[in-house]
């Protein structure tokens, strides 16, 4: 590489930073030409090497970015900086660990006393774990850089996360004099992990915050939030507590005391605790839809089902409204018109709110002259609503491809438009009946045992479902009873779980190609052992008896402090008597059907 003179270095610099601004903007076959005139201009240089790395990475190939970026730094000069700045960058994107540390080791040894390299060893070797190195490199950043914000940010975040408390208060408040935002981004902080989630890290992100500022009531609310996730429940209390006697409008804090009495089982408090969240912020949807949701848990469904209807504005809520034309159904007299019947959010939900179909029906058809309805249905079900052709036309759930229709109608809004009040209302079971046992004859059937379907898990996919399905695994005591034979009804991702049980559980689950099958199959077993998942409303919907496994905070649909089921009087509920307990539900589960067997006179 030929000597760089003084006006060259300089525009080699300003050529650099004009590559970098065009590849930080998409513009890359502009960055190309640039690095291209550099090369023209002072020849190959390090930064050049550089430039055409991170191009490469752009342009996915990561191999030559690598190849590349070696040679850039096998080029370097002690001190060349923006070179360092932008090989970590780019060893950090292209995500080779041995590789990342070996351009740290180099940058540390070219620009040892550079704050913005120590401040990125320092994060680096946080994210590994490495905490006394990490703090070497923030405190040198620090030293190097007294104004060094983020640096000064970022160990009293470790301090306070080594047991340092005092150390990390001093210097969190050293940087909030120089920028009182920093308090606020340590509350940020504690979002972003919350969000991942990194429950731990958010702890120590908001017990920083109200370390250094005791009457802190947002991050008091929050602390509250994560304590509530990780089942720490009176510490979460006392958080939340706090944070409404610092701040006693603050309604995120109401919020997030109804979710936590609501998941303690206090209903009363919650729905108090979610009616003071809308007093003062009227309309939050989510405050509206998480008071539906204790409402409903309470039975008072009425009012339940009134506030279910913000739903649609929740950006959590996982089905969203469809932008369809035609007007939502008044609940009028058809006189001729079509009615669709809208499917939504999943299978179980479908199952448990087919029972007002019928009624729905009526009130459509109630005029002088009849209307077409259509009963929307996810496909995997369209069998199993078999019982309800003479009444309806079944078409296939397709959002965006409905057919012809004339008004539209969502299939969880109708007990409100039919007035259900409270669960005495409710149209009891059996309500799913066309399909017999003769469609899946279950092979080897004895009658002398209780036979007993199982499923232990729903979809991995949905919302919470780690907290509402257990393992195959905590079944096992069940597989073992005697005059008990078991039979794995289990369908979907957690299927191949069944490789984990004894021989002893009947493995129907690879025979059993719809839910038609499913049902059939149930019709001929004294009961099923189910989780929360639509197999549960499916049985609850034959009327066959159930068990349902319930975690500590079920979904509302199940109620609360109650083992019966007004939705379905064939089922029995088993709930945990404290978080993630499965061996006491089994535990009951496996007495439970001890009696059916000797109640079945099995010996």
């Amino acid at each position: 590489m030929k000597a760089i003179d003084l006006p060259a270095r300089v525009k080699l610099h300003n050529d650099t930073k004009a590559a970098m601004t065009q590849i930080a903007e998409g513009k890359l076959d502009e960055a190309q030409k640039t690095s291209a005139q550099m090369l023209k201009d002072v020849g190959r240089t390090a930064v050049q090497a550089g430039i055409e790395a991170r191009l490469a990475f752009e342009r996915k190939n990561p191999t030559r970015a690598r190849e590349l970026l070696a040679e850039a730094l096998k080029m370097a000069s002690p001190g060349d900086l923006m070179l360092i700045r932008l090989a970590i960058d780019l060893a950090r994107k292209i995500g080779d660990n041995k590789f990342t540390e070996d351009v740290f080791r180099i940058a540390l040894e070219m620009v040892p006393s550079d704050a913005a390299v120590r401040y990125a060893a320092g994060g680096y070797c946080y994210r590994k774990g490495v905490l006394p190195a990490a703090r070497a490199h923030l405190e040198a950043a620090v030293n190097l850089r007294p104004r060094f914000i983020d640096a000064m940010r970022d160990l009293a975040i470790l301090y306070f996360e080594m047991g340092e408390r005092d150390r990390a208060v001093r210097v969190l408040r050293r940087a909030c004099e120089f920028d009182p935002k920093v308090r606020d981004k340590i509350l940020e902080i504690g979002n972003q992990r919350y969000k991942i989630p990194n429950f731990a890290g958010a702890i120590q992100a908001y017990e920083l915050s109200v370390a250094y500022e005791p009457l802190f009531s947002s991050a008091y609310s929050n602390l509250g939030s994560v304590y509530r996730q990780c089942c720490h429940f009176e510490k979460a209390e006392r958080a939340l507590k706090k944070s409404i006697m610092i701040e006693p409008d603050n309604s995120g804090a109401f919020y997030n005391l109804g979710n936590l009495m609501k998941e303690t089982g206090d209903l009363a408090q919650s729905i108090r605790s979610f009616r003071r969240a809308l007093v003062l912020r009227p309309d939050e949807p989510t405050f509206h839809w998480n008071l539906s949701l204790a409402l409903l848990a309470d039975g008072e469904l009425r009012e339940g089902f009134e506030e279910y209807e913000w739903r649609w504005q929740t950006s959590s809520f996982p089905t969203k409204k469809r932008a369809l034309k035609q007007p939502e159904w008044d609940g009028s007299p058809l006189e001729g018109r079509t009615l669709l019947i809208l499917a939504e959010q999943g299978i179980g939900d479908a199952l448990q709110f087919l029972r007002f179909v019928p009624a729905a029906v009526e009130r459509a058809q109630a005029g002088k002259k009849k209307g077409r309805i259509l009963l929307e249905a996810h496909e995997e079900i369209l069998e199993v609503y078999s019982d309800y052709k003479s009444m309806v036309e079944l078409v296939p759930r397709k959002p965006g491809e409905e057919p012809k229709f004339d008004c539209h109608y969502p299939q969880l809004s109708l007990p409100l438009m039919l007035g259900i009040d409270t669960v005495e209302d409710l149209p009891k079971a059996p309500y799913i009946n066309a399909i017999g046992p003769e469609r899946f004859p279950v092979p080897g059937l004895d009658a002398g045992k209780l036979n007993v379907g199982i499923v232990w898990g729903g979809n991995p996919a949905f919302p919470g479902d780690d907290i509402r399905s257990s393992k195959v695994e905590h079944y096992l005591p069940l597989f073992g009873l005697d005059g008990v034979q078991c039979y794995s009804l289990q369908k979907g991702p957690r299927e191949a779980d069944i490789a984990q049980a004894p021989a002893s559980l009947v493995p129907l689950s690879k025979d059993i190609k719809s839910f038609a099958d499913t049902v059939s199959i149930v019709r001929q077993l004294d009961v099923t052992v189910t989780t929360c998942t639509s197999v549960a409303h499916l049985v609850g919907g034959m009327g066959c008896p159930v068990f349902v496994l319930l975690s500590h905070n079920p979904d509302w649909r199940w109620l609360q402090h109650r083992d019966d089921s007004p939705w379905y009087p064939s089922a029995r509920l088993f709930r945990q008597s404290e978080p993630g307990d499965w061996a006491g539900v089994i535990e009951r589960v496996g007495a439970a059907l001890s009696d059916l067997r000797d109640a079945k006179g099995i010996s």
